[in-house]
């Protein structure tokens, strides 16, 4: 299928949401087309180049999106929000003018409720749950309480997308093979950033006493 796409600074999974600022006269064409038709348009992250000017050069691996909201400005620009759909890998690219347009092949997650992919659901959760908790104590803030997905690949999701991570890092988790992967990759990542967050805490502690 082809596909419109928005190369972007950010990496958009499946289910989250990506507000938007459309600003550029050939994004608010293509927007706008999406918007009339409700068709999907494509997330990519930037492999070189940039958001503005030139037709910057995407990842392979993508998510198409779909318009939940859009607010118009009086000068023509808008707010949406988007929120992610399927995973997409672009095959070729067929035009860069004025977006970039792909042939693209949907590529949804393998998933397999596996007693290992269960388990491994469940360690994510409990790490997620524990840094979330540090990161309070850090920020001496408060959080309301709130109720993760129980769905493994929804789960999986959300905590990519909400564990502080750069773009490549983002980008690597949205590529892995498979849910068991994901979460593999992710556990990984959420023991680094406990480790961190254990070590600001200390920090933090030793200045009290200071």
């Amino acid at each position: 299928m082809r596909l419109d796409l928005f190369p972007l600074n950010t990496v958009l999974f499946p289910g989250m949401r990506l507000p938007l600022h459309i600003f550029e006269p050939r994004y608010r064409a293509m927007l706008g087309r999406c918007i009339e038709t409700e068709r999907v348009f494509g997330v990519v992250l930037i492999a070189e180049g940039e958001e503005v000017g030139p037709a910057a050069i995407p990842y392979k691996i993508g998510t198409t999106a779909r318009v939940e909201k859009v607010e118009y400005l009086p000068d023509g620009r808008f707010n949406l929000l988007a929120v992610g759909e399927t995973r997409f890998r672009i095959e070729r690219i067929v035009a860069e003018e004025p977006h970039v347009v792909g042939e693209v092949e949907l590529a949804p997650m393998q998933t397999d409720a596996t007693e290992t992919t269960l388990q491994g659901a469940e360690d994510v959760r409990e790490r997620f749950e524990r840094l979330v908790t540090l990161m309070i104590e850090i920020q001496a803030g408060y959080m309301p309480e709130f109720e993760l997905p129980t769905d493994p690949l929804q789960l999986a999701h959300l905590i990519a997308a909400g564990v502080p991570t750069g773009p490549g890092s983002a980008q690597r988790l949205l590529e892995a093979d498979s849910l068991a992967d994901l979460l593999a990759l992710e556990s990984e990542l959420l023991d680094l950033r406990i480790e961190q967050a254990l070590r600001r805490l200390q920090e933090k502690l030793d200045a009290r006493r200071n």
